[in-house]
């Protein structure tokens, strides 16, 4: 049976602060009509800029994911879209009062518990789904990012490596649907290697990371506060993944293999599927 694209049933409303900036932030999420996809609106400035979810619209790389027009951006935008992904939501207008997105507990729970309350509503259009006909690779120094073919789901690989430093090797595979993602990725928050809050504080970083929602990393494998799973972190990486995938603007049919992939590879990859959906609907 084809899946139908969705909505949110009702407005969310969701509130917070921006990890990296700080700033406080309201979102306004209201339904939309199928087809309209997904676009951000700048409530906050002169003439409510929209930009539309595309990977066409990315900025960057950066050590976040950010989409913008002309001078409009706005960042952090992965979280909310995994959890747009993890609930094939496919068509949302999201009004915001900051650049930066919501850092809430510091994972995608921050917008799926709102989502779920309000309720997903099946708009009786069919929704694209990307199969590859060929294996799809990126890859940056020791970083790679491979896509096989694989019909009827999406399942991810993560093996995160930071050699001796910082944590113990770790490898998750997972099926992606929505019981998994709510349950095993969702949770998962963000987190930060000790080096890089250093760095971070400097350029007047991280204003809004708390013990509660960033985890921080000491070389010696320490952590600032107790791992909800014994592998978080890939788990977050899944996260990050599944967030700039959406890019793609599609749900995607694959076996997905990551090994230390972030932010500009999975968007390299989410576009290199966008390409490969366009030459192949």
């Amino acid at each position: 049976m084809t899946e139908q694209q969705c909505t949110l049933a009702r407005p969310v409303q969701i509130t917070g602060v921006g990890l990296f900036l700080g700033q406080p932030v309201r979102l306004q999420c209201l339904p939309a009509p199928a087809g309209s996809g997904v676009v951000f609106v700048r409530v906050d400035l002169p003439g409510r800029p929209r930009i539309p979810v595309s990977i066409e619209n990315v900025q960057g790389p950066q050590r976040w994911t950010a989409l913008g027009q002309g001078d409009t951006e706005v960042r952090m935008v992965e979280h909310v879209l995994a959890a747009l992904y993890g609930l094939a939501i496919d068509n949302l207008v999201i009004e915001t009062t900051a650049a930066e997105m919501p850092v809430g507990d510091g994972s995608a729970r921050t917008f799926t518990v709102p989502f779920l309350d309000a309720g997903i509503k099946p708009l009786g259009t069919p929704r694209k789904t990307i199969s590859l006909r060929a294996p799809l690779g990126v890859t940056d120094n020791d970083v790679a990012l491979l896509a096989l073919p694989q019909a009827d789901s999406l399942d991810i690989t993560y093996i995160l490596d930071y050699g001796r430093h910082f944590l113990r090797c770790q490898t998750l595979t997972i099926k992606c649907n929505r019981e998994t993602f709510l349950q095993e990725i969702a949770p998962a928050r963000t987190y930060v290697l000790r080096p890089e809050v250093d760095a971070f504080i400097k350029v007047g970083l991280g204003r809004g990371a708390t013990p509660e929602n960033t985890l921080i990393l000491e070389e010696d494998g320490r952590m600032s506060s107790p791992p909800r799973f014994p592998d978080e972190c890939a788990r977050h990486k899944i996260l990050d993944m599944l967030g700039d995938l959406y890019l793609a603007g599609s749900s995607i049919s694959a076996r997905i293999i990551g090994y230390k992939s972030g932010h500009s590879t999975n968007v390299r990859l989410a576009k290199a599927i966008a390409e490969a959906g366009a030459a192949n609907p």
